[in-house]
């Protein structure tokens, strides 16, 4: 070993000369450099494992003492790696020279068990994870709040969903994804210490309980963080290597509550805000949350009793054609009028809507009265409605959408679905096909908000939108911002080439549109053209009540034949 760096060097500066963080924390082995006897520095695996942080590392002799004796071959040799409580688990790693900066170290990859000793079970096993049942987890909490050494015992419960769990089965089949739920079992068991509680709960859900003290709350987070570890993770499962990560919610004992029965409840909604908020960390149980959750319920309760009294109502916006200067399409705007909070925006009662299952109800009203408010206004104008992707996978749209327009006897040609790109996150080969079907029909498919998402360009390549809606937030900063109106820009070029009609909508200053009608955007939308308002308030507008020169072609009616 080189002797002319200092033993006594701190580690920041030693770290500072081998960095490895950018790849190896994406790697399922624990990985490290070795300097002196020293672990100068490790990827997330083989900290989490250990439950240590790398500035209070001990020495190599305290983590992986085989480590010292074994030669720098890069041939695999046993060990046991020893963790935060004292455990140990038994591993295979190898050592490399490894030549940075003109100092010799040693580079250390570990390789962790795939199965492990055998040890007396807390429960009866899960058939699929070998974890214990919900009912055995529950069981083992209750006994460890009644029969703990302390007045008050004191961990952390977590509840974990593997996200987006359904679109792995469909992909690689039921027993693959049997698995994969194996896998991550034995991860579990693996990286956690004997005294952890581990459950499957059924499906995609994880219960996890560790028992262990802590002075101050952000002490027992240490345990949230080798769970997330634990599953945001790539397996090799059956010659596939299937990516995954997981929504975790997390409730402190003693400090969220005293009551076994509470602590879950906790804990469960926390994980519905993971959820919710798609976090890619865990989230802890917070009061807040407790409000939120009667909140929802009181509102959900109103929206049943809204959709039985007719408490909806729509109000319209006109999208301007920037060639004529004239309402050429409307957009159907849904409102709410709440016996006691006045009127509610969609934002704040829409996700409410979707997570008890009334955005199909309500969806199907808003089609229906937009299109029969639609068929009183002149043939040219056109009319938007905006589809919930929940609506969209939880409803027959193809149906939905012929029904209503036998109904209203509005033309195909007259309707436009608008669709964000959420719609493409599962069950992506049969939303394509029921787009596909109801575009047969002659209406219009518009994607919305596009820009924001992470795949835009690749959804317009699966399907052959009529139009695209630039976000909002684009067109408000275009002014002030050259790479917001750069993208701006692209997008316009982009529809352009791939024959979409281009929309900007949140126009709401003549500055703005007037940019606008230097480029190739065909259709605007915003306050500075008009604020949503009941249809006949709109009539004033120009193209609103008139015909215009050229009379489009007379459209095809939606007949009975099309509902058998």
């Amino acid at each position: 070993m080189d002797t002319h760096l200092s033993k006594t060097a701190s580690r920041e500066n030693v770290t500072a000369l081998f960095p490895i963080h950018h790849l190896a924390d994406v790697s399922s082995e624990g990985l490290a450099i070795l300097y002196q006897g020293r672990i100068i520095e490790a990827n997330r695996s083989l900290l989490s494992c250990t439950g240590i942080d790398l500035e209070t590392l001990p020495s190599l002799e305290d983590v992986l003492p085989a480590a010292l004796k074994a030669p720098p071959d890069d041939k695999y040799h046993a060990g046991l790696l020893m963790t935060l409580q004292g455990g140990g688990i038994p591993v295979q790693f190898r050592l490399a020279p490894l030549r940075r900066d003109k100092k010799d170290c040693l580079a250390l990859a570990i390789t962790f068990p795939t199965l492990m000793p055998a040890t007396p079970p807390l429960a009866a096993p899960e058939s699929a994870t070998g974890l214990c049942s919900r009912k055995e987890f529950e069981r083992h909490l209750e006994e460890f709040f009644i029969n703990g050494t302390t007045p008050q015992p004191a961990g952390i419960l977590l509840h974990v969903n593997i996200n987006r769990f359904r679109t792995i089965n469909e992909r690689y089949g039921t027993r693959i994804a049997n698995d994969l739920l194996e896998a991550i079992g034995q991860r579990l068991r693996t990286f956690l210490t004997g005294e952890c509680i581990i459950s499957r709960f059924g499906g995609n859900e994880f219960g996890i309980f560790c028992p262990f003290p802590y002075e101050h709350p952000a002490q027992a987070t240490r345990w949230a963080q080798i769970i997330r570890d634990i599953f945001h993770t790539t397996l090799p499962v059956d010659g596939h290597r299937i990516h995954i990560t997981a929504s975790i919610g997390c409730c402190l004992l003693p400090f969220d509550t005293y009551r076994f029965e509470t602590a879950c409840h906790y804990a469960e909604l926390a994980l519905n805000e993971a959820r919710r908020i798609q976090s890619p960390d865990w989230i802890n149980f917070s009061p807040a949350m407790q409000t939120d959750v009667q909140h929802r319920c009181e509102m959900e309760h109103d929206l049943h009793r809204a959709l039985e009294s007719n408490e909806f109502f729509l109000e319209f916006q006109p999208l301007i054609c920037l060639k004529t200067n004239r309402v050429e399409c409307v957009e159907a705007l849904l409102r709410w009028q709440h016996p006691v909070r006045g009127v509610i925006a969609p934002n704040e009662f829409i996700p409410v809507a979707e997570d008890c299952n009334l955005i199909v109800p309500i969806g199907r009203w808003v089609l229906l009265e937009a299109c029969a408010q639609a068929s009183r206004l002149p043939a040219h104008i056109r009319i938007a409605v905006n589809i919930s992707a929940v609506q969209f996978a939880h409803d027959d749209m193809y149906a939905a959408v012929i029904q209503t327009l036998f109904q209203t006897g509005l033309a195909a040609e007259r309707l436009e679905l608008e669709l964000t790109e959420s719609i493409f996150l599962d069950a992506v080969q049969r939303n394509l096909e029921t787009m596909g079907k109801i575009r047969a029909l002659g209406v219009k498919i518009v994607m919305d908000d596009f820009g924001i998402g992470f795949s835009s360009l690749n959804y317009l390549r699966s399907f052959p939108f009529d139009r695209i809606k630039i976000d909002r937030s684009f067109i408000r900063d275009m002014l002030n911002d050259p790479q917001a109106q750069s993208i701006v820009s692209a997008i316009m070029t982009l529809g352009h080439a791939m024959s979409m009609e281009v929309i900007a909508e949140g126009v709401e200053t003549a500055a703005q549109l007037d940019m606008l009608r230097h480029t190739s955007c065909t259709t605007a939308q915003g306050f500075l053209m008009g604020r949503p308002a009941p249809l006949a308030d709109l009539s004033a507008c120009p193209g609103m009540t008139d015909t215009p020169t050229a009379t489009p072609r007379q459209s095809a009616r939606i007949s009975r034949d099309h509902l058998s």
